[in-house]
């Protein structure tokens, strides 16, 4: 069985995060929940739902899509109901909804190998970044 955790983003072409080009891999979970932390939502292990008013159109596509009828209007959600299937987030078409956090495998991961060529020429790499490595429940 493939080891699994939870991820938020996948950065390619990175140049912030150590030497050279690199793949910057962004994980949720960490404990330490600090003031400063420039990557909130890198914080709780859970997948969460994000909703920027600002962006709405209001276009109410949301609310036609949900299959258990959870958003009431665009930014009033019912999430004990609400299981972040994502399918909102993937009708929205000016991205205010977002499902952050997402299982993924380390085969999944194997997306990076594709930048292999970057970090080979400019002494690059993979950076694991966001939550803690350690706090990341990986499963088996």
């Amino acid at each position: 069985m493939a080891k699994k955790g939870i991820i938020f983003d996948i950065k390619h072409y990175a140049i912030h995060d150590g030497p050279g080009i690199r793949t910057t891999i962004f994980l949720k979970g960490c404990p330490l929940n600090c003031l400063w932390c420039h990557s909130p939502e890198s914080q709780l292990i859970e997948p969460q739902f994000s909703f920027s008013s600002e962006k709405c159109i209001g276009c109410l596509e949301c609310l036609k899509t949900c299959p258990r009828d959870t958003i009431k209007k665009p930014g009033l959600i019912d999430f004990e109901n609400c299981d972040l299937c994502g399918k909102c987030a993937q009708i929205c078409y000016s991205n205010a909804i977002k499902i952050i956090g997402k299982e993924i495998s380390v085969g999944e991961l194997e997306v990076v190998k594709k930048d292999y060529s970057f970090y080979e020429r400019s002494g690059g790499g993979v950076t694991l970044s966001g939550g803690n490595p350690q706090h990341n429940r990986i499963s088996h």
